[in-house]
């Protein structure tokens, strides 16, 4: 069962996200030569307007700068609607197993289980959440199951804003999911760890093939950065920007106060990986007893221009640092995405994913 399925794909794609406080768009569209990126662009709506959680607290003013973003996409006039990257910090996911019953259909079971799961967790009703599930291993004795949870009030309010300015939302994808989907092809069996970097807070994401298995939101972004050098050198934000540009995480940096202090500061996302790495290693993840493991990381976001990160963070973690490649998953389709430099790559990441994603490709 799943509401997120997909839709007819059209020549012309748009996908919307929300990160960090800040709306994106991006919309591509199918040419011989390759898919061109015919607009893209953000609107850092500040925290009057979206709060911490990418909530969003001011429809009006949300409204009024959708509509004058709106006005640069150019939507396919036979399929005049766009997609939305939810937040993963908005959803709720969780993995369980379901024991099969041999009266009932495997659909009415695994619904079930997840009704009394959050009735059990304190969680809202059923009813209330958009619900869709993957079954990663079926054995003669159950299901192992991944769930994701999407609050409805909050895709119904995302759309209802929308639609005041002018334009429909036909899907919504969570932001993992859609950059997994779309931009890692990750081989079954494998694993990978996915940080997307922002500018006030990161999410750490563990996946098994396209799978997420754990994910932790981390009050750790770009800006903190910024914030530990100020505060140490008695700087201003401006300079504090230039002492990053020049020297990245600062391995060469001749203060190894202040390098001691950057590496404290990005501590909650190295931390967060490992102690995600030991909870999935506690248990087998599927009922064959093979256990999570990886030797890859992957990092975007926009906080990501910090100079030195990603290499940082995979010698935190001991893992190899892989660059995102927005066709990984269509090998049989592969062509040149025009029109978007490199960086704007990382940035663009989740709505550029789920653009992809609903693009027919064909040729």
């Amino acid at each position: 069962m799943s509401l997120f399925s997909r839709f007819n794909n059209s020549k012309r794609s748009t996908a919307f996200s929300i990160d960090n406080g800040t709306l994106r768009y991006i919309s591509v569209m199918r040419q011989k030569e390759g898919i061109q990126v015919v607009g893209y662009g953000s609107d850092p709506m500040g925290a009057l307007v979206i709060n911490s959680d990418d909530q969003i607290i001011d429809d009006a003013a949300f409204v009024s700068r959708l509509r004058v973003l709106v006005s640069n996409v150019e939507l396919d006039p036979k399929n005049p609607e766009i997609n939305v990257v939810i937040p993963d910090q908005q959803a709720v996911m969780f993995h369980t197993h379901i024991s099969k019953e041999s009266s009932r259909e495997m659909g009415d079971v695994i619904v079930d289980h997840i009704k009394t799961y959050c009735e059990a967790n304190n969680l809202l009703q059923f009813a209330d959440y958009i619900c869709e599930y993957d079954i990663i291993l079926e054995t003669s004795f159950g299901y192992d199951v991944h769930v994701t949870l999407v609050p409805k009030r909050y895709v119904e309010h995302l759309a209802r804003l929308f639609k005041q300015a002018g334009i429909a939302v036909r899907h919504v994808e969570t932001a993992h999911h859609a950059v997994a989907q779309a931009c890692l092809g990750i081989p079954t069996g494998t694993g990978i760890v996915l940080v997307s970097f922002g500018t006030h807070k990161s999410t750490v994401a563990l996946l098994n093939g396209n799978h997420l298995v754990s994910q932790e939101v981390v009050s750790v972004g770009a800006e903190h950065l910024y914030d530990a050098i100020v505060r140490f050198l008695g700087v201003d934000h401006a300079y504090a920007e230039k002492i990053i540009a020049r020297h990245g995480i600062l391995k060469t940096h001749p203060d190894n106060g202040l390098l001691g202090e950057l590496y404290l500061a990005l501590a909650p996302i190295y931390r967060s990986v490992d102690s995600q790495l030991i909870a999935i290693g506690r248990e087998p993840y599927k009922m064959y007893g093979h256990r999570f493991t990886t030797d890859t990381l992957v990092v975007y976001g926009e906080g990501l221009f910090v100079r030195g990160l990603a290499a940082f963070l995979g010698e935190k973690t001991n893992l190899e640092i892989r660059e995102i490649d927005v066709w990984a998953s269509h090998a049989d389709q592969r062509a040149p995405v025009l029109n978007l430099p490199a960086h704007e790559t990382l940035t663009y990441a989740e709505p550029l994913s789920l653009a992809l994603l609903y693009l027919d490709v064909r040729r």
